[in-house]
This record gives C-alpha cells, structure tokens and sequence, in this order.
C-alpha cells in the first residue's frame, strides 16, 4: 500500500486532504510542522510527500531541500502544496528540488491524480535509481541485503517489489504470515506470497524454475536469520548455496534478507561469501553497494 505523508499546519485542510486519500486506498500520516515532517519523512519513509509551504519554523522550500539533500530521502517524491500560485513561487519550488507544485484550490479528482502521477513516476526505477542502477542491469543478480531492524527496511524492500512489478516480472514473495515485509505489501497488485514453512519449500520451487528459464521472476527471501533461528546455521548455509544455483541465473533477480546484528561477524562474513552481490540497509540509508 503506498504510503503518503501530508504536511500542513492548517488541521481542516490536513484532515481533507486525509480523507479524499484514504478513500482511495492510500495510507495517510501527516505532520504539522517543518521538525515533524522531518522526522516522520526519515522514520516513516512514504512513498509521496504534499508539502506545505507556509509552516512553523523552517518553511516547506527549507525542509524539501534538506530531504532532497539525504540519501535516506532524496528519492521520495515532494510536492509542494500551498495557495501560492505565482511564476516565482513555482520557480522557488523547482529550486528547491520539488517534483511538483500543486495549489491548494483543489477537487478530489485533482489531488488524487497528482498523487498518482508522482508515485507512478517513480515505481519504474525507484529501487535501482536508489542504487545507482538501471533496472535492467539489476536483472538476474542474486542479492543478499542486510538491514537494520530498527528502521523501516520493509519500505526499501517494497520499493524493490514494486519496481519489479511495475515491469511486468512475476513478483514471489516468501515470507511469515503478518510479517513486516507482508503488511508493507499488503494490497499491492501483482505481488504473490508464500508462507515458509521449510527450507525445502524455496528449494523445491527453485529447482522447478529451472524448467523455464524464459521467465522473468523476481524473488524476495524474508529472512536468513529467522531460518537460521528456526534450524541452525550450516543447515541454512548449505541451503542456501544449493538454492543460489539452483535459481536461474538470466531469468531470475532474488534479494535474500539478513538482519546481520542477530549474529556473530564468522556466520554474517560466510554467508556474505555465497553472494557476489551485496547491499547494507543501515540508518544512514544505503551504506554499501556491491553488484556483480
């Protein structure tokens, strides 16, 4: 479900704008101020941002700067919403690295297609851009992404299913019932999910992939460490390596799960061995890259 946060101190507007979203199927989060919108754009990470111009504190021109300067929140989509509709006011929101300018006197239909027109812009290349990376250039890679569980991952890992979505790739998910990554998820077209239950479960769908190899799949693996929890670590190391050569290599993009700070540096180092491709999901955002 995409995620919009609304940022405006006049509490009607907030609650209108609310509403018409909600209604259309968007989870809704606001802020009042230039401080909170800060905060809930870096802990909450949502997919769209309408921001006010005229705010306490640091005006909206401000804040869209300072979350398009942050790697953790560059790549979100702003626009700035406000009752200034002159050349210069939409010239200050392009400098101040804006995507769009909406003006307050809005109809439902208007709002929710701006909303659409910014989230859809972004779904084709949002994971990869974040990456520096093309989409197609991502294809076929078998990833291991260690995250922090402090932060909210689970919108890095969305971005990721979206963009395959978006590109027409059979998106498998494999997962625990209620878990984060399936509620952020949750009611997001072309997804599928597949409950673990053993480790045989991915390795025996790996291995009828290898049938037909004319598929473009991508697979999110949710996680490592509640396997290894679940059985123990070499039995998880051995599965592992079978199911990576058993995936697909041109057809098939996979992103394996790891909460690296639930085990010792020899477990995280070996596992890190098994995958030429790697990624580090910290507080900072992205603090490692490595595509091979």
């Amino acid at each position: 479900m995409d995620k919009i946060l609304v940022v405006d101190d006049e509490l009607d507007i907030s609650n209108l704008v609310k509403l018409i979203l909600e209604d259309s199927g968007y989870k809704v989060i606001t802020a009042s101020n230039a401080g909170e919108a800060l905060i809930k754009a870096e802990t909450e990470l949502p997919d769209l941002i309408f921001l006010d111009v005229v705010l306490p504190g640091k005006n909206g021109f401000e804040v869209c700067k300072i979350l398009k300067f942050q790697p953790k929140t560059m790549f979100i989509p702003i626009v700035m919403f406000t009752t200034l509709d002159r050349e210069v006011d939409r010239r200050y929101s392009q400098e101040a690295g804006a995507d769009g300018h909406f003006v307050k006197s809005f109809t439902p239909e208007s709002l929710l297609e701006e909303a659409k027109e910014h989230l859809e812009k972004y779904r084709p290349n949002k994971f990869s851009g974040q990456l520096g990376f093309d989409h197609g250039e991502l294809m076929g890679k078998k990833i291991l992404l260690e995250f922090d569980p402090s932060i909210p991952y689970e919108r890095f890992v969305r971005d990721f299913a979206i963009e395959s979505a978006f590109h027409n790739e059979e998106v498998i998910v494999f997962t625990q019932k209620d878990s984060i990554v399936q509620q952020a998820l949750k009611g997001d077209e072309g997804i599928k999910f597949d409950e673990i239950r053993s480790q045989e479960g991915l390795y025996t769908r790996a291995r009828g992939l290898q049938e037909d190899r004319s598929r473009s799949m991508s697979i999110i693996y949710d996680n490592l460490t509640d396997t290894i929890i679940s059985s123990d670590f070499q039995s998880t190391y051995n599965f592992i390596k079978n199911t990576l050569r058993q995936l697909p290599k041109p057809g098939t993009t996979a992103i394996f799960l790891l909460n690296a700070s639930a085990h010792d540096l020899r477990e995280v180092y070996s596992l890190k061995g098994l995958f030429t491709s790697q990624i580090t999901y910290s507080k900072e955002g992205i603090t490692n890259i490595k595509i091979a």
